[in-house]
């Protein structure tokens, strides 16, 4: 198997439906040769959620998406997310005052505390603020997109905790070391019953890669996210663990 990476893909090209975005954000696609065919395994991340249903295909930060012509199709529910149909007009409203303000925000460093104070007020006298979630939600926002604008504006990636803060500086590979990856999933796999509620017959031989979630996220999420492919369904996992 070989493979390279992309940094934060666009939108239209991981999901079919590109409304998707607003709650899986691309953090980096895998480019690989499996089984002689060409694959572009995209990474995403639901930083900002919190999961309190249980479906098929979207359970405890466990989603499957159909692999269609090197773009998903979810398979699973948006009601696994906590408050989900409020999430669009938040998204909206934050989405445009980052447009508008991102080239200030850079030039500031401006902070995620920061940011957080000057925004929450604005949200909540806008009526935007209607969802249980809306602080956790801005702040992975601000974290991903500022992170993002500044790696597209200047080509070299450095996480915003690095740029405002001069904090949580990681040069590491993005893709995990796959032995690593392997352990940290074996792990998951052990305890499977307790995990998932329905089966998806898992294996370690479908993992294609992880990366840490912290290098693009929120400072504070912890944790790796795995991206494992079913060949024979055409089946994309994603697991944050």
């Amino acid at each position: 198997m070989t493979e390279n990476i992309q940094l934060y893909p666009d939108i239209e090209n991981v999901f079919i439906d590109k409304t998707l975005g607003i709650f899986f954000k691309p953090l980096l696609t895998i480019k690989t040769l499996i089984d002689g065919e060409d694959y572009h395994i995209h990474i995403v991340s639901t930083d900002g959620f919190f999961c309190k249903n249980q479906y098929k295909y979207s359970e405890n930060n466990f989603f499957g998406f159909k692999y269609i012509n090197g773009k998903y199709e979810f398979l699973g529910e948006l009601s696994v997310f906590d408050d989900y149909e409020k999430i669009y007009q938040l998204h909206n409203a934050l989405e445009e005052d980052f447009t508008q303000n991102r080239d200030l925000y850079l030039k500031e460093k401006r902070t995620v505390n920061d940011y957080l104070e000057n925004i929450l007020p604005h949200l909540e006298k806008n009526s935007f603020y209607n969802f249980s979630n809306a602080e956790y939600y801005a702040e992975a926002f601000y974290s991903y997109n500022f992170t993002k604008y500044f790696y597209k504006k200047f080509g070299v990636h450095k996480h915003i905790s690095v740029i405002t803060e001069n904090y949580g500086k990681n040069t590491d590979p993005f893709l995990l070391d796959k032995n690593e990856a392997l352990c940290i999933l074996e792990e998951f796999l052990i305890n499977i019953n307790h995990n998932l509620k329905n089966d998806y017959q898992l294996n370690q031989n479908m993992l294609v890669g992880a990366t840490e979630s912290s290098r693009f996220m929120s400072i504070i999420r912890d944790g790796i996210v795995f991206s494992l492919l079913d060949t024979s369904n055409k089946i994309v996992y994603i697991l944050e663990y």
